[in-house]
């Protein structure tokens, strides 16, 4: 789940690089609108589709423009469970 710390930092990276957008970022509804479209991203995850907004496009953010940037590969369940097992027997952090 989403941090919300994390989540407050990156709307605010992308208030300073759109200056135009005029996101309502004070207004606690509009703030919980936008990240229950997020919070089931973990912090990695929306970072990162965050940054590639940033360094990919020219537009002020839309939830279905941000979302399109959500590219960075996932885990398989065989990835997790064996990334799981290697946590368990110390070899993986």
């Amino acid at each position: 789940m989403l941090n919300k710390d994390i989540f407050f930092d990156q709307m605010e990276l992308l208030v300073g690089m759109y200056p135009s957008w005029g996101i309502q970022k004070d207004d606690p509804k509009v703030m919980k609108s936008w990240y229950g479209f997020f919070k089931h991203m973990d912090d990695e995850r929306f970072t990162y589709m965050i940054n590639q907004y940033i360094e990919n496009e020219n537009f002020n953010p839309t939830i279905a423009g941000l979302k399109k940037c959500d590219t960075i590969p996932r885990k398989s369940k065989d990835q997790i469970k064996h990334e799981k097992m290697l946590k368990e027997n110390g070899l993986y952090q």
